[in-house]
């Protein structure tokens, strides 16, 4: 089996793909090779995935060949879902999606209107990604692009307006390939529960009517178990890292950070994208950050330089396109692979009981 998905992802890769960069930076060693466990929950993690060039193709064909490979039982896509802008604020029927009193969630009875964009840029891409026969399902949380309102995604009216329909657009869309139950949510699935975020409350502490404080509160609520289960807060910023939008890093923006990692207690990891590579690190409240925002658009001069914050460390980085695989067992055991658009392992790492993830040597067959 393992065979067969190294032999198709790289069939693929070697047809659609321009060229994948290979620049690779690994300033932890590796220790010996990562600790398998029975799997409960596996998960493939991916960002920046919603414009439709020959990387997403790639990318796409790559974790359809893993989920024919071994079982996967959930899709996180932490953001910009639909470039440029995010959904259409004009289509008919759009100026009337409107968040409920939780500001979270849309309010009952709307139905949006149907938007080519959904399915073109984000969906029809993941139609491989199947598990008996049935997409998986996939989760998402909104990135600044799908929510643009300057520039020349500035349509619709003033730019608290844009942001805030935009928002509630991709909230209220549903199909097999799409569900972002609100703005933010909280998902078990197995040992592990996901906490998703609006972090462009990151940037800026207050857009379109939503404030960082509310979405702390709802952090430190959803936080509750996490002393008992394996906690990863999902975003599409980071909290840290070592590419381009390290810049993004102000105080302002890591006393916001700071703020929900005081909510969120004793996480297992960040999931985010953001920055269009791979990228591990290490926070300074010693939980691992794990970025996979290499999807459908590189930035292949990127050379992780410096990283965005005191105390932060890089243990791994890479221009390759690909995508993130989260496997979890009990007893607070998991793993983190980088996966590329050929199918190959380019970075692992293994925990245990609730420990870090350390950089480890990647088995030499697929789970």
């Amino acid at each position: 089996m393992r065979a067969g998905f190294l032999a198709a992802a790289l069939l693929v890769a070697a047809c659609s793909r321009a060229s994948s960069p290979d620049f690779v930076v690994r300033p932890a060693a590796l220790g010996p090779s990562a600790r398998t466990f029975p799997v409960t929950a596996r998960v493939i993690h991916f960002a920046d995935f919603g414009d439709d060039t020959r990387q997403q193709a790639a990318v796409a064909a790559s974790m359809a060949a893993y989920a024919r490979s071994v079982p996967v039982d959930l899709l996180l896509s932490p953001g910009d879902n639909v470039y440029e802008c995010g959904p259409d604020p004009m289509l008919p029927g759009a100026a009337a999606c409107a968040f409920g009193p939780d500001q979270n969630t849309v309010a009952p009875g709307y139905t949006p209107p149907a938007d080519p964009s959904f399915e073109r840029l984000f969906e029809r891409p993941l139609a491989g990604v199947r598990r008996d026969g049935k997409p998986v399902p996939v989760l998402l949380t909104l990135g600044n692009h799908d929510v643009a309102s300057t520039g020349t995604c500035a349509s619709g009216g003033e730019e608290r307006d844009i942001s805030r329909r935009r928002a509630c657009l991709e909230v209220a869309h549903r199909s097999p390939s799409w569900s972002m139950p609100g703005r933010h949510w909280v998902f078990d699935q197995g040992p592990a529960r996901f906490i998703g975020i609006d972090s462009n409350l990151l940037k800026r502490a207050d857009y379109a009517g939503f404030s960082i404080d509310d979405e702390v509160a709802f952090v430190a609520e959803a936080a509750r178990p996490c002393g008992q289960k394996l906690c990863f807060v999902v975003s599409h910023h980071p909290s840290f890292s070592a590419g381009e939008h390290r810049a993004d890093a102000t105080p302002e923006y890591l006393a916001r950070v700071k703020r929900i990692e005081e909510a969120a207690g004793p996480i297992a990891g960040w999931l985010s994208g953001h920055e269009h590579q791979l990228e591990h690190l290490r926070a300074p409240a010693g939980y691992d950050v794990l970025l996979s925002g290499n999807t459908a658009r590189g930035r292949p001069g990127e050379r992780f330089q410096n990283v965005s914050a005191p105390g932060a460390r890089l243990l791994f980085a890479s221009t390759r396109w690909g995508f993130g695989v989260l496997e979890v067992g009990d007893g607070g055991n998991w793993s983190y692979r980088f996966v590329d658009d050929a199918g190959r392992s380019v970075q692992c790492c293994t925990a245990s009981a609730r420990g870090r993830c350390e950089p480890a040597a990647c088995p030499a067959q697929m789970p």
